[in-house]
């Protein structure tokens, strides 16, 4: 487009963003596609299909004809001279005025952008417009680079397209599209470059917001200070004697009793074993016999004996019991040995338990229970007796479970019991912990019969104990009266870890005396909160100086940080306070 070629109004522009890969009929398509008559091309670097002057040209005719003003948008240099070749504007960014760049003259040498003559080069050219090539300023001169041609020539553009939407653009465009005059530029006025000024405000920006940042850090959030501070503390230490009582229901101390409340927990073990007894179901024998009386004081007396009935005689392991009762008058002697000729009435006597053991022999001698003197006979044998074996659950098994089951070690049952309490808050007595008698039970019961039985002993324990809240207070204050209680305070947060506490003396299951002695160290009392509120905003040495003067206080370091920070901060939570108590001997 030549300067003096007149462009048509302006309604306003499309801006079309050139991909890298478009091809020269791709964009020629979305330029006669656009709807305005201003076309602002923007550009990738290094566009491929733009950097032949014959695609220039083959933009530019078909821009002529769609009635289309094309602004090419690109900052690049090698593009310039094909551009002003080509007779198109170009523009560094969408702000800036068009203008045509300037087109250096054609020499004849081979194209810059092709080694090929330029002969070959304007053959690929043949259709393009006539009145194109004609407009065009200049012509390119080959031997030298695009860079170089594009740096080397700077004149005034000799047609101008606002890229504005106001009138005022419109119409000086038109203006200068009239002008057939060139006016020579001023080389010494300069475009200022607004990008870079732009960068360095966003600098500037970025640069303040960083030091208000850094100053807020400084000042307020990385400051702070540590103070430590060593005091020295006396040991002090308690015994008193207090009395355990299940019916006092709260400590008194100036009559020395304690509560106190007897513990008891069951341990019920259960185990299963074989019945081994044997029960003799059979008939049971029976038989008659009388008896004699051999007393010599009974003879000389002539006392008779009567044996009531249900009396046990026994012969070998096998006892029969009575079934009436019998008078027994004294045998005599001869000298020392007795006759058994005074026998008593007959009486029937009947096994004990069935058995055909129990069918004894006739004339066997029986032993009368609760009778040395006397013996029973029998003229004839006992029978009837026969068997029918049973097994039954024997006192020996029940006997024998219960000791295996009692000499188990009870020390974990013990233990937890023991941790169950202190978990309520209990002080337990472990010398009072004492166990009851096993309660033993079987099922089947002894006796029954069974081929096994389940046996449970139930031991019970019982341990005194106190509350540990009693006992705390009455050691507390027993410390309480050896140290001024104004300025010292009892170092140990659990008195009771420390304390040697036994019982002397227990007349009952609930009443005992209990010795108690305790050692612990009494340390000044400093306020953390006040401290750090004293500190507030003053310098270490001012620090010192104030903390030191209160009693107790053996020395006081104090650290600032960062580096910089000469003062403490006037927030308490920046400052922390660590307090060190050390013994007076130390």
């Amino acid at each position: 487009m030549t300067a003096d070629k007149k462009i048509p109004p302006k309604t306003g522009k499309d801006v079309i963003y050139i991909d890298i890969d478009d091809e020269i009929t791709s964009i020629i398509d979305k330029v006669e596609g656009a709807g305005q008559k201003v076309v602002a091309l923007v550009l990738p670097k290094r566009a491929t299909s733009l950097q032949s002057i014959v695609n220039m040209r083959l933009l530019k005719r078909s821009a002529d004809n769609a009635t289309k003003n094309i602004v090419l948008i690109t900052s690049e240099t090698a593009l310039l001279p094909l551009a002003g070749a080509a007779g198109l504007h170009v523009a560094r960014n969408l702000q800036s005025k068009p203008e045509i760049p300037p087109a250096p003259g054609m020499l004849g040498e081979p194209s810059i952008m092709s080694k090929e003559p330029v002969s070959e080069e304007l053959d690929d050219t043949k259709g393009v417009d006539a009145e194109a090539e004609e407009n065009l300023p200049n012509k390119i001169d080959y031997q030298k680079t695009i860079g170089a041609l594009a740096e080397a020539h700077d004149v005034e553009s000799p047609e101008t397209i606002e890229l504005g939407d106001d009138a005022e653009g419109t119409e000086a465009a038109a203006v200068a599209g009239k002008s057939s005059a060139k006016t020579p530029k001023n080389k010494k006025l300069k475009v200022p470059n607004f990008d870079r000024f732009r960068m360095l405000l966003a600098l500037g920006v970025l640069g303040l917001i960083a030091l208000i940042v850094f100053i807020v850090l400084a000042v307020v959030v990385l400051p702070k200070a540590t103070i430590a501070i060593q005091t020295s503390s006396t040991s002090v230490s308690a015994t008193l004697n207090l009395n355990t009582s299940d019916k006092a229901t709260a400590l008194d101390e100036t009559g020395k009793t304690i509560p106190a409340v007897l513990k008891t927990s069951d341990q019920t073990l259960t185990q299963q074993a074989p019945a081994t007894g044997q029960q003799n179901n059979g008939n049971k024998a029976s038989g008659s016999v009388v008896f004699y009386n051999c007393n010599q004081a009974d003879t000389l007396s002539g006392t008779v004996r009567s044996i009531p009935a249900g009396t046990g005689i026994s012969y070998n392991g096998l006892t029969f019991i009575t079934q009436q009762s019998a008078s027994v008058s004294p045998s005599h002697f001869i000298g020392s040995a007795c006759k058994n000729d005074v026998p008593s009435n007959s009486v029937s006597a009947t096994a004990q338990t069935g058995g055909a053991k129990y069918n004894v022999a006739a004339n066997t001698t029986f032993a009368v229970a609760g009778y040395s003197t006397v013996t029973g006979t029998n003229s004839n044998a006992f029978s009837g007796g026969s068997d029918n074996i049973q097994t039954i659950v024997a006192q020996s098994d029940v006997d024998t479970v219960k000791q295996k089951l009692t000499s188990t070690s009870s020390d974990s049952f013990t233990k937890s019991f023991e941790t169950q309490l202190s978990q309520q808050g209990l002080y337990v007595l472990t010398s009072t912990l004492k166990a009851g008698d096993p309660q033993v039970t079987a099922s089947p019961d002894v006796g029954q019969p069974a081929t096994n039985t389940t046996v449970t002993v139930k031991i019970t324990y019982s341990v005194l104990t106190v509350k540990n809240s009693d006992l705390t207070t009455a050691i507390r204050d027993a410390f309480s009266g050896q140290i001024d209680k104004s300025k010292q305070k009892i170092e140990d947060t659990d008195i009771l870890s420390g304390a040697d506490i036994s019982v002397t003396n227990q007349s009952s299951p609930t009443v005992a005396t209990l010795n108690i002695t305790d050692n612990t160290s009494a340390v000044p009392i400093l306020d953390s909160a006040a401290i750090k509120k004293q500190a507030e905003g003053q310098k270490s040495g001012d620090i010192v100086a104030s903390i030191s003067s209160a009693p107790g206080v053996k020395s006081v370091k104090v650290k600032m940080s960062p580096f910089w920070v000469s003062k403490a901060p006037k927030n308490p939570s920046k400052i922390t306070v660590a307090i060190q108590h050390v013994s007076g001997s130390q």
